[in-house]
């Protein structure tokens, strides 16, 4: 029985990740918690949760020592300037406590590849463009290094979007895509997306800590990609929601055929005109008309897609580094786990209102 301890158990993924890890054979899940009103959740489902003590406590050092595998989901908190340093020292101490072999897994987001907020694709920057990404990338390499000398194995890992029942994204995908009748998404529909689900990244976690996978820094981001259709169209079939799909680059200005920029040129000369072919050649004036009437209705349409609002931002592009799933990270196999798990959830909130 491996076990598995969790720090930062109260996130939304870490929490998630402790749901889903009970499940699975051979595992044993311990959630560190600092606050009680944190327990309430572990109780219901029947997950072990402790306390966790101060770090200097004997019993700290007897709490995380008892673990085969850390999963680190904390960010320290403070001024900015604090918090590179915090988390420096949360490493040191935690290893501190572990036993020789046992494996660490510092947990980032994908941000700490480096690109700008408002970045659109995916790519590594030399020099990052946010203080998160420049936090996370010093952290992660001072963990490697903790890690070699005090003989721990340590996991990077790199979280994409991460998505799942109990994740804030998919109350914001599912409420967004309610409300617009016409869903327009920033994107070509084959375009990949950077996301990765609960039960695929718990599957990543056990087989990294079995040693299947190497030591290192990870992208964790589902193998093979999802795109951009099939992100939003799992949405629609998972909730039974009415939405259409309008995919429509924001970055890419639509291209106007040689005949609609004619007849933009044409418009305020339309009545000469229509009368002048009109008189002369009666047969063309209804052709041209047609093909008139239907680039205005283009344009209308265009001015209309650009008044509607892009329903949600998606990372975009396939990750320049090493990247890692569980290998249930498809479409097929993400869909009736989450529904599975979802139903016991909601049966077991059923109950404890009774």
């Amino acid at each position: 029985m491996k076990k598995i301890g969790i720090l930062g158990a109260s996130s939304q993924v870490g929490s998630s990740v402790a749901l889903f890890l009970k499940d699975i054979p051979g595992i044993h899940v311990t959630c560190f918690i600092r606050s009680s009103y944190s327990a309430i959740f572990f109780e219901l489902f029947g997950i072990e949760h402790q306390q966790l003590h101060k770090d200097k406590d004997d019993r700290f050092r007897e709490q995380i020592g008892a673990m085969d595998v850390i999963l680190d989901f904390g960010y320290p908190t403070g001024q900015i300037h604090e918090i590179l340093q915090r988390g420096k020292d949360t490493v040191r101490v935690v290893m501190g406590c572990m036993k020789k072999g046992s494996a660490y897994f510092y947990m980032s987001s994908i941000m700490a590849y480096g690109m700008p907020e408002n970045g659109k694709w995916i790519r590594h920057y030399r020099f990052p463009r946010t203080s998160y990404a420049y936090i996370k990338r010093s952290i992660e390499t001072f963990t490697s290094r903790e890690g070699r000398r005090q003989g721990i194995r340590v996991y990077n890992f790199r979280l994409s979007q991460v998505h799942g029942f109990l994740q804030s994204v998919n109350g914001s995908f599912r409420k967004k895509l309610t409300e617009s009748p016409i869903a327009m998404i920033d994107g070509k529909p084959d375009d990949p997306v950077n996301i990765i689900f609960i039960h695929p990244l718990c599957e990543a976690i056990v087989q990294c800590a079995e040693g299947v996978y190497p030591p290192g820094l990870y992208t964790l981001v589902a193998n093979p990609q999802w795109t951009l259709k099939q992100l939003y169209q799992y949405y629609l079939d998972y909730y039974g929601l009415p939405a259409q799909l309008s995919f429509l680059p924001a970055e890419t200005p639509r291209r106007r055929s040689l005949f609609q920029t004619a007849i933009d040129w044409f418009r305020p000369y339309r009545s000469l005109i229509e009368t002048f072919v009109l008189m002369r050649l009666p047969g063309l004036a209804v052709k041209v008309k047609g093909r008139f009437r239907k680039a205005e209705m283009v344009g209308s349409l265009g001015s209309a897609l650009k008044d509607i609002p892009y329903i949600d931002y998606n990372l975009l592009g396939t990750p320049p580094l090493r990247m890692l799933s569980g290998p249930s990270a498809g479409l097929e196999q993400v869909f009736p786990m989450e529904k599975k798990t979802e139903e016991q959830y909601n049966a077991a909130l059923a109950v404890r209102r009774q």
